[in-house]
C-alpha cells in the first residue's frame, strides 16, 4: 500500500465536507491506487494538482518543435494553445476533405443512376419499336 511521503509530515488538519458522490469517488480512487487511507489519497490528489507533467500528450520531438515555433512566432500564446490550434485546423481540414469527397461520391452515384435510367428507357423504347 502507498503511504504519505516520510519527508513531508502532516502538520495541519483540514476538515472537508463531501457529498456522498464525492466520498464515493474518493474511496474508489483510494482503492484503485492502493492508498492506506483517505488522507493519503487526498494528499496524492493535492500533489498531482501542483505537479506539472512534461506533456499531457506524448508527441514526436519534431512536432513539439513545430508547436513551439508556432508559440514563439506569436500564432499561439503557448505550446498548449498551439496544439489546440493545430488540432482545430487539422480537424477542420479533415472535415472539409471528407465533405468534398462525399459530394463527389454523391455526384458520381447520381450520374450512374441517371445513366442506368436512360439505358432502361432506351431499352424499353427499343423493345417497343421491335414489338410493332
Amino acid at each position: 500500500m502507498r503511504t504519505a511521503r516520510a519527508d513531508a509530515p502532516a502538520t495541519r488538519f483540514l476538515g472537508v465536507r463531501l457529498t456522498a458522490e464525492e466520498e464515493s469517488n474518493l474511496e474508489r480512487f483510494r482503492t484503485e491506487h492502493d492508498f492506506a487511507s483517505r488522507s493519503d489519497a487526498v494528499r496524492a490528489l493535492v500533489r498531482a494538482a501542483v505537479e506539472t507533467p512534461a506533456s499531457a500528450i506524448e508527441v514526436p520531438t519534431t512536432l513539439r518543435n513545430e508547436l513551439e515555433d508556432l508559440a514563439e512566432d506569436g500564432y499561439a500564446r503557448d505550446v498548449g494553445e498551439a496544439a489546440t490550434l493545430a488540432l482545430t485546423l487539422g480537424i477542420r481540414e479533415l472535415a472539409r476533405t471528407h465533405v468534398e469527397q462525399l459530394t463527389a461520391l454523391r455526384e458520381r452515384a447520381r450520374s450512374a443512376a441517371d445513366r442506368r435510367a436512360r439505358r432502361h428507357r432506351a431499352d424499353r423504347e427499343g423493345r417497343g419499336l421491335l414489338g410493332q
